[in-house]
C-alpha cells in the first residue's frame, strides 16, 4: 500500500478529531480500511471512550 488510513472521532462534547496514519507495508484497500478501524479503536480506547458507533463503506 505505502498509503495511509484515516478515521474521524466525533465526540459528543467536542469538535471532530480527524486522524491519519501512514501504512508502511503492502496492502489492499480492504486491508487499509481494516487498519483504520483497528487504529481508530486503539485511539478511542486510549482516550477512555465508553461507547462507540462505527461506520464504514467496506463491502466485505
Amino acid at each position: 500500500c505505502g498509503g495511509g488510513a484515516g478515521v474521524v472521532l466525533i465526540p459528543l462534547d467536542t469538535e471532530p478529531m480527524p486522524l491519519s496514519f501512514q501504512l508502511d507495508f503492502p496492502c489492499t484497500n480492504n486491508t487499509a480500511e481494516y487498519e483504520a478501524l483497528v487504529l481508530g479503536l486503539q485511539v478511542a480506547l486510549h482516550l477512555g471512550v465508553k461507547s462507540i458507533n462505527i461506520f464504514g463503506d467496506s463491502q466485505l
